[in-house]
């Protein structure tokens, strides 16, 4: 057995990376098996008539075919070690089709990395996810791409009754073009939390969210920040919408420029379709403060690293909703962008 085998079996959780259209690695621990957790390419999954049946139900239908993962935990199961998906593209393009069900009052954090390299030139990876009634999630995606890449990410959310969403979306390295949208839907009693943190580098970028309140006692929050390198234009549309009494929703956008070309748009956008909902949002852009960076390097650091600390505690707030175990490795990553932020 393998050192990554011994690793996943011990800490009951699963492993599953696919490079281009190959899958190079898929691990299972022994003991999640036994309790019904299934973790398999999703052309293998959709034998099962339930299955096909949730095709394209929480993201409208694009033609794409079966290559990618497939991710169900029976109810009752609760796996706070991460389940850890990789993508990478390293020739040509990939399209991959994700489906993701997390069971009846079960509990599962996974982490989600994307990645080109070589003569990468396109990813577009689509994916639903579905919380039954109760159910916990904390879905963490990092992002690094080549600067020779374009990508799709389409992600489709159905949040259950009192189900519960922690949405967490970072890119390391933007791609030369980047088109990212999440819809979510909540459902009675459910909650969602969607954070992002996004490097922008040159190139264009869109990410927009959309949450539908759908029943009542549902509830959303989306935070997003957004740092801007020299030549970048990021496009920010986010929508919470309220079709039912007592919901709640709040937006929060924040942005900071490092570079007088670069151009950052948010458009937070608020609907109530039904008497006695509470929506909010704020929404601020700005530049790195010249006094605070004067007082940094009066203490000894360079401009370089000045400006690195504080780009660095702008991002540090993105922490809050990063699930304990994943925390070292996100402090790290924040620490990179800070770095490639300013580098």
């Amino acid at each position: 057995m393998s050192f990554l085998e011994k690793t996943v079996d011990a800490g009951s959780t699963a492993l599953y990376l696919q490079r281009n259209y190959e899958i190079v690695r898929q691990l299972l621990a022994k003991g999640l098996a036994e309790r019904g957790f299934i973790l398999e390419p999703l052309k293998k999954a959709v034998e099962r008539e339930w299955v096909r049946k949730l095709l394209w139900t929480a993201l409208p239908e694009r033609d794409v075919g079966l290559s990618g993962a497939f991710v169900y935990v029976p109810p009752g199961v609760s796996l706070r070690a991460p389940v850890s998906t990789c993508f990478v593209v390293s020739e040509g393009a990939q399209e991959v089709h994700n489906v993701l069900v997390v069971g009846e009052g079960s509990e599962l954090v996974v982490l989600s990395t994307c990645t080109s390299a070589g003569k990468g030139s396109l990813h577009a990876g689509y994916t639903e996810i579905f919380l039954e009634r109760g159910a916990k999630l904390d879905y963490v995606i990092v992002h690094a791409w080549a600067k020779n890449t374009d990508v799709v990410a389409e992600t489709g959310v159905v949040v259950g009754e009192g189900a519960s969403l922690n949405d967490v979306y970072i890119s390391l390295r933007s791609p030369r073009s980047l088109r990212e949208s999440t819809r979510i839907t909540v459902r009675r009693g459910g909650s969602a939390l969607a954070s992002s943190l996004y490097l922008a580098g040159s190139g264009s970028s869109t990410l927009e969210t959309i949450v539908t309140l759908e029943e009542e006692g549902a509830s959303a929050e989306v935070d997003s920040k957004i740092v801007a390198a020299s030549g970048s234009f990021v496009s920010n549309p986010i929508t919470i919408e309220a079709k039912a009494p007592n919901t709640r929703g709040h937006v929060e956008c924040r942005g900071l420029q490092l570079s007088p070309d670069s151009v950052i748009v948010t458009a937070p956008a608020l609907r109530s379709a039904r008497g006695g909902a509470q929506l909010t949002h704020e929404a601020a852009i700005g530049k790195i403060s010249d006094e605070e960076l004067a007082y940094l390097m009066t203490k000894g650091f360079s401009e370089e690293e000045a400006a690195s600390m504080l780009v660095r505690g702008f991002l540090e707030l993105g922490l809050k909703s990063v699930p304990e175990p994943l925390k070292p490795q996100i402090s790290s990553i924040l620490d990179l962008m800070a770095k490639f932020a300013t580098g």
